[in-house]
């Protein structure tokens, strides 16, 4: 059947009939979902639109349905999404309709080629088919074979090989044509996957290339390509930046995946950048991956509509909502956008700084109501806000109407360096110098600072984020301040005024230095001493000590890296203090014990040992610490014998592992998890050492299956897996347990770019775990920001690092705060127990350095903060300005406020 628009419309309407029809512990929407789905069966019709639905409401199912009806109406649909986030799509199509289609994949066009195409029947099941209904899960990171000046042929070869399956047959039999010898290479070339596959998608391509006759002179125009040999020096150059290559090839790669009805773009804030389409070589504005792939190769018909999801349209400034409703092709003139939002910014900064100003009152409310009523057409979005828990816990807490947000807490936590490290720290020192050098420095030129080493350019920014590592008092080379005369007195004299500080600077780390105590076979690492490491690990550590668990971001990995190394020993310290087994290895590295001498004298110092590591010295403590990791290694050796029967199991389980013959890495890598599963939660929640029981053994393997393995392979119970899929999901759950370290439990977890994804998602399901480590997860902001649920057992974000946009901390909250939370778990049990009680909330906890760098960052972004909650979260004053504003405006403020609600959602 032909799809049409109005077709999928009804299907998606029937959809959400079917599913209010049903009991509600049998639904797979709430009332927001259905009510969204309905506001886009009228508007999909008329144009593309926006899903702005608030971190954690549950965007994906809504395009899931939206999805499903395009394929019920006979589309095909694309959904554009980080490699990451593709398991919890499936996941979550499956919840919505479990024996609905099964989309198909691509992460790297090498992937593709190396997986796929060796297996004639895998190419038929898994390469598009455009005549038919059909979904793709396609990464962000898909894209045109990336070429160099020393790129392998294949990267080149696809508009050459389409143009040989354009040739007549006579001229590719005859080897003395250019075809012919092509075609010979080509046949020659047959056991390779990549080769192999190239030569498929070119056959594909070529029929629906051939009556298109610019671009047969496109593919013409191109160098002939030489497949055995390295000499394509004049076609790798057509791929250069002003070259024609790779907008051919992407075009061709755009025939082959075929056009489609709908096009879902997660993340949709991440694909702002431009690829302009129109001009004569389309390669001259290049654009980000993620807009070129959206804009350049995937291809959709005149009546294709686009589903733009993202929780943060405005990231830094009010504009970036026009950018992103012209990436959903919504229809809305660009110059009139731009008038309306421009109009709402100004009005909202005015209206801040005086907000008993009627006039000023005026202009906000009429600016909010032209800003709602010219977007409404097009983008949807249900807060946090109007969820019913929301709410009912505002009103029984007595919280203000105007406030967003009001279960979350957020505060302040100033670092302060006499109450941190105390008054004598030669840190001090070290960073006050810092400050001095950037105050120092402003007004100079980035021609007055060129030469300067880098150590100088980057010290005042990052040592207050405890991101300086080198070594400052080893450093040979001073600032150097211009002899007379070359530059004018004014920025000599600032030059020379930076070059004295920074000498103190460098006097000061090398007290820092000098400082640390002499202790044989152990190595040092000041920067574990930082104001920042230490404040935080205080702020973390009153929560943990609380039983509940903490998620820290970060920008900066190196202070990350300490952050974590430092809760994990103390931690540890603790644990043998206590004479409790510890699985962490400490006595025999060297610079976790430095950590720990160090360590050991501030919790002596705050009386938190009373045992075995009250007195003592460096000596007692490695015997101490090994001690300890003795006692956990017997308790391993217990349950170790006790493992090898389940893991069997698994690897002979069809439904788990594939059934395929047990490997004896993959099974004792499995063996080391178990293990340290059971370890984790029995050390947790056992007084005692003691020994593990066979019954609760048994129990905690069945649980390790479920919330450990099936969510790791992401196709729990599913029979019908075809070997190919069954070999990649093994593969990918073998290099996750042998490459990560399964004999170690840790009480802090680090997430960073170098983390595997499979591990990500084996830290996920860990963390979600309550009762057991790890108790803190930390991530770099650029890793862990999106896409991981974390909220299961955890309600307190630390920000360990400022950010510049509000978006970014609007994200990491968004991990914990999410519909299923711990938080509202306790919530409405708080409100079943009348109201009364501690008020839980959601904890947001910012690590700000007064006086420094730091600060400033942060003020900067919280003035950000205000125009971001104007356009996302109705709240068009500060909080601190509506105690300024006449009572008899605050209702028509309140009602004036941007809400892009559904109908229907209250």
């Amino acid at each position: 059947m032909s799809f049409s628009w109005s077709r999928a419309a009804s299907a998606l309407r029937k959809l959400v009939v079917e599913d209010a029809a049903r009991t509600p512990g049998e639904q797979h929407l709430d009332d927001g979902q259905r009510a969204s789905l309905m506001w886009m069966a009228e508007r999909l019709p008329e144009s593309g639109v926006v899903l702005a639905d608030e971190v954690g409401t549950g965007k994906t199912r809504i395009a899931c349905a939206v999805v499903h009806a395009v394929l019920d109406a006979g589309g095909r649909a694309a959904v554009v999404v980080p490699h990451g986030l593709m398991h919890q799509w499936n996941a979550e199509s499956r919840k919505l309709r479990p024996s609905g289609p099964v989309p198909k994949s691509l992460t790297t066009f090498t992937e593709f080629l190396r997986e796929v195409s060796p297996n004639p029947f895998s190419w038929k099941d898994f390469s598009p088919c455009p005549d038919a209904s059909e979904w793709w899960l396609i990464s962000h990171g898909f894209r045109a074979p990336q070429v160099r000046s020393n790129s392998h042929p294949w990267r080149v070869a696809l508009p050459a090989l389409v143009e040989l399956h354009l040739a007549s047959p006579a001229e590719r039999m005859d080897g003395r044509t250019r075809f012919g010898k092509l075609q010979r290479e080509l046949d020659d070339a047959r056991s390779s996957s990549i080769w192999t596959g190239m030569a498929r998608i070119a056959r594909e391509v070529a029929p629906l290339v051939r009556g298109r006759r610019d671009l047969r002179k496109r593919i013409e125009s191109l160098p002939p390509l030489n497949m055995t040999s390295w000499k394509n020096d004049a076609l790798l150059a057509a791929f250069e930046l002003d070259g024609d290559g790779r907008p051919l090839t992407e075009e061709l790669l755009g025939f082959w995946l075929g056009a489609f009805d709908l096009l879902v773009i997660d993340e949709a804030h991440k694909s702002r950048g431009e690829v302009d389409l129109k001009v004569a070589v389309p390669s001259a504005v290049p654009g980000t991956v993620l807009a070129r792939l959206i804009d350049a190769l995937l291809k959709q018909p005149e009546t294709g509509r686009r589903l733009c999801l993202t929780a943060t349209p405005m990231e830094l400034d009010l504009s970036q909502w026009n950018d992103l409703l012209g990436r959903a092709r919504s229809g809305l003139e660009r110059e009139h956008g731009n008038q309306v939002v421009q109009r709402l910014h100004a009005a909202v900064s005015r209206a801040a700084i005086a907000p008993d100003e009627e006039s000023r009152l005026d202009e906000l409310v009429a600016a909010a109501r032209d800003f709602t009523r010219t977007l409404a057409p097009y983008v949807t979005r249900r807060r946090r806000d109007g969820d019913a828990l929301v709410t009912s816990f505002r009103k029984n807490a007595a919280l203000s109407e105007g406030r967003s947000h009001p279960h979350r807490r957020l505060s302040r936590v100033p670092i302060g360096l006499t109450e941190t490290v105390g008054q004598n720290s030669p840190w001090i020192d070290v960073l006050f110098a810092a400050e001095c050098m950037s105050h120092s420095a402003r007004r100079l030129t980035r021609k007055d600072t060129e030469a300067w080493p880098r150590t100088v350019q980057d010290a005042y920014t990052k040592l207050s984020a405890g991101h300086f590592s080198i070594e400052l008092s080893e450093m040979n080379e001073p600032l150097r301040v211009p002899e007379p005369g070359v530059v004018d007195e004014h920025t000599r004299g600032k030059i020379a005024r930076v070059a004295y500080w920074y000498r103190r600077l460098r006097d000061g780390r090398k007290r820092v230095l000098e400082g640390l105590p002499p202790v044989i076979g152990v190595e040092f690492d000041p920067d574990s001493e930082h104001p920042r490491i230490l404040a935080a690990v205080k702020e973390i550590e009153s929560w943990t000590s609380q039983r509940e668990k903490v998620l820290v971001f970060g920008v900066f990995l190196r202070p990350l890296r300490l952050l974590r190394d430092v809760l994990n020993v103390r931690h540890a310290l603790r644990a043998a203090d206590a004479g409790k087994p510890i699985s962490h290895v400490i006595h025999t590295d060297p610079e976790l014990l430095g950590i720990a001498v160090l360590q050991l004298e501030r919790l002596r110092a705050t009386t938190s040992l009373s045992g075995r590591l009250a007195t003592g010295t460096s000596a007692e403590l490695r015997r101490v610490l090994a001690e300890s990791h003795k006692a956990y290694k017997r308790l391993r050796k217990q349950v170790r014998e006790r493992a090898k029967k389940p893991v069997i199991a698994w690897c002979t389980d069809s439904t788990l592992l594939g059934g395929a013959p047990v490997d004896r890495e993959m099974q004792g890598a499995l063996e080391d998890h178990l293990v340290s599963f059971v370890l984790d939660d029995f050390l947790a929640t056992t007084s005692e050492s003691g020994e593990v029981t066979q019954e609760r053994f048994d129990a905690l393997a069945t649980e390790f299956v479920d919330e450990q393995l099936r969510p790791l392979l992401g196709e729990p119970g599913n029979e019908d897996l075809d070997d190919e899929q069954t070999v990649r999901w093994r593969q990918a759950l073998r290099d996750f347990l042998v490459n990560d370290d399964g004999r170690q439990s840790l009480h802090a977890r680090l997430l960073d770019g170098s983390t595997r994804w499979q591990t990500r998602r084996f830290l996920q399901a860990t963390f979600n775990r309550s009762g057991t480590s790890p108790w803190v997860l930390i991530a770099q902001s650029q890793v862990g920001r999106e896409g991981l649920n974390l909220h299961k057992s955890c309600r307190v974000v630390v920000q360990f690092h400022a950010e510049w946009s509000p978006a970014v901390l609007e994200q990491q909250i968004g991990r914990v705060d999410r519909k299923g939370s711990l938080w509202e778990m306790r919530a409405r049990k708080w409100l079943d127990d009348g109201a009364r009680g501690e008020l839980p909330f959601v904890e947001v906890r910012q690590l700000i350095f007064e006086g420094t760098y730091d600060a400033f960052q942060w003020d900067r972004v919280m003035r950000r903060q205000h125009v971001f909650d104007a356009s996302l979260f109705g709240t068009l004053l500060p909080a601190e300005a509506w105690a300024r504003v006449p009572e008899e405006r605050l209702k028509e403020l309140l009602a004036a406020a941007p809400s892009f609600q559904p109908p229907g959602v209250k």
